[in-house]
């Protein structure tokens, strides 16, 4: 139930910034991932899937021998590692003459190092994200409203942290230029929890105004066939869930009462 609240919290605020409904599917082309610059990035999170082909042979071959693995090929798709990915799919090629608002939340998969995975850090994790495509004081100016509200949200819970620009941790040691101008540019900002006493800190939202980046490559464009601009707020939902069982435990009935009533459990 509190990973439901904490969603519909998140998911009644799209709905004031008047953001269209989405539901997409698990898997993703490896092309648009592609398009996306994802492959070429972020090559260790991807988790592909593999197939088994529809050829009489080769399912006679595995009834017989149980050998499925000297028998598998590479599909044309892989587990999404994130949500708005779609977004960008679903829009590409449309000249669009008003901003768009789109919120969905979905199933998302990184093939993370042993040594990283943990309470917070999962290979399978719940995103819902609110994508933003508009003219670049349009994505600028709501992005600056979800930073705000998702800032008094956080207050509101109790719990404690900090808003600070960031630079996304998946680049490459040999990626640190474009690491660096990420960060220069105030193109991702992330809400930055602290749980047990301050010991553990981790990310639970980020803001992200990426300009060009990803309507550029899809041909995602206004009027006058210029790309136009978007940007991401994303939350994971399960380090959400994480942060409050933390702070105030796994019984509601022990929790603040506004607290419980925001979480809908009295």
């Amino acid at each position: 139930m509190l990973y439901q609240s904490i969603d519909g919290i998140l998911s009644n605020l799209a709905m004031e910034r008047h953001a269209k409904y989405r539901k997409y599917p698990s898997m993703i082309p490896l092309k648009t991932l592609d398009k996306c610059g994802y492959v070429t990035t972020f090559p260790q999170n991807i988790y592909l899937v593999s197939e088994i082909p529809h050829q009489s042979d080769i399912l006679q071959k595995i009834k017989k021998t149980g050998d499925v693995e000297s028998n598998l090929r590479q599909s044309q798709y892989a587990l999404s590692p994130a949500v708005c990915f779609h977004c960008y799919e679903e829009l590409a090629g449309q000249t669009l003459e008003h901003p768009v608002i789109l919120t969905a939340l979905g199933t998302c998969y990184r093939h993370e190092a042993t040594w990283r995975l943990g309470n917070q850090r999962l290979n399978e994790f719940s995103m819902r994200e609110v994508v933003l495509i508009g003219t670049p004081d349009f994505v600028e100016s709501e992005r600056n409203w979800w930073v705000d509200c998702i800032w008094k949200l956080f207050g509101d819970l109790g719990l404690t942290g900090r808003i600070e620009t960031a630079n996304d941790p998946f680049y490459f040691s040999d990626d640190a230029a474009k690491a660096q101008h990420q960060q220069m540019a105030n193109m991702k900002y992330e809400l930055v929890v602290e749980v047990d006493g301050g010991t553990q800190t981790f990310s639970i939202a980020s803001f992200n105004n990426i300009r060009e980046a990803l309507c550029k490559p899809f041909r995602i464009t206004d009027a006058a066939d210029k790309p136009l601009h978007s940007g991401c707020i994303a939350f994971g939902i399960d380090r959400w869930v994480f942060s409050l069982l933390k702070k105030y435990g796994e019984d509601p009935g022990k929790w603040q009462p506004h607290i419980a009533e925001m979480m809908r459990f009295s």
